[in-house]
């Protein structure tokens, strides 16, 4: 086993970045998010949320079918930017990367580098929390300032690689597999 280093993480540097990214958005302050909808000790007390209006029943709800993703090229530019291009056009985000478990951008559009330099040390902290029995900890997200960054993981014999969005939330457990399954088939036979 080898000990991956993180020490060429600059944390003034990723702290300067994502100052300036955060800048041009309003200084309002973040939203926490609270686990199952739990109340934080010593916070005061919400009504609840009035409940949704059902739909009417005759009106089938739509939903949006994602195509999966075809690797056409052996390139592996091409393969990488088409599933960049794939993940924009059919889930909701602004932004898409495609990084190597030191953090390393490989493609990527509309998001900062100041992003994607947190994917190495934040993969390196996963490590301790995959040993745990029965954690799956290849996809999540992350609260970054105003924006939620949603990832997925997918380890080969080269190392590990993560396809990850920045968007106003994060994204559905449909969209992790879906995603899941386009970074699989686009790293397969690289």
């Amino acid at each position: 086993m080898t000990v991956r280093s993180v020490s060429w993480t600059d944390a003034q540097r990723v702290s300067s970045l994502l100052a300036r990214v955060s800048a041009t958005r309003s200084r309002e302050p973040a939203a926490l998010v609270s686990a199952m909808g739990a109340a934080r000790a010593g916070a005061p007390a919400k009504a609840a949320p009035a409940p949704a209006k059902a739909a009417p029943k005759d009106v089938p709800k739509e939903v949006k079918e994602v195509p999966r993703l075809v690797q056409t090229s052996d390139n592996p530019a091409d393969r990488l930017d088409a599933l960049v291009a794939w993940t924009l056009d059919h889930h909701a985000c602004v932004g898409a990367f495609v990084a190597d478990d030191n953090g390393l951008t490989l493609a990527a559009h509309g998001i900062s580098e100041a992003h994607v330099s947190l994917v190495g040390p934040l993969l390196s902290a996963l490590v301790g929390v995959r040993s745990i029995p029965g954690v799956d900890a290849t996809a999540g997200a992350l609260w970054l300032g105003a924006q939620m960054m949603s990832w997925v993981e997918a380890r080969t014999a080269r190392g590990g690689f993560c396809l990850g969005t920045v968007g106003d939330e994060a994204l559905s457990t449909r969209s992790f597999e879906q995603l899941k399954e386009a970074l699989a088939t686009t790293l397969r036979g690289l």
